[in-house]
């Protein structure tokens, strides 16, 4: 009769101990959202830190002009027709 009570006192340790693993893990309930990260800002895609002078105060200096803000303009090249 002992080792019965001994067998199930031993299952039932290993089974709270497997479902307070089971809880500390996250894995007893499925209440945990993961949010997707915001969308980019539309100025943000025009490059050369447009978006950051864009968000900048009204009263704020001005920002420095950079080698790469201004593209070249190619005159040999063929002009695109429009339409």
């Amino acid at each position: 009769m002992r080792a019965i009570i001994l067998r199930r006192g031993a299952i039932v340790a290993a089974l709270a101990v497997a479902a307070s693993g089971l809880t500390a893990c996250g894995g007893g309930g499925g209440s945990t959202i993961i949010t997707p990260p915001p969308p980019p800002k539309l100025e943000d895609g025009f490059g050369s830190g447009f978006g950051a002078l864009f968000r900048a105060a009204p009263n704020s200096e001005p920002g420095k002009p950079q080698a790469s803000d201004i593209k070249a303009v190619d005159p040999t090249a063929t002009p695109v027709a429009l339409k």
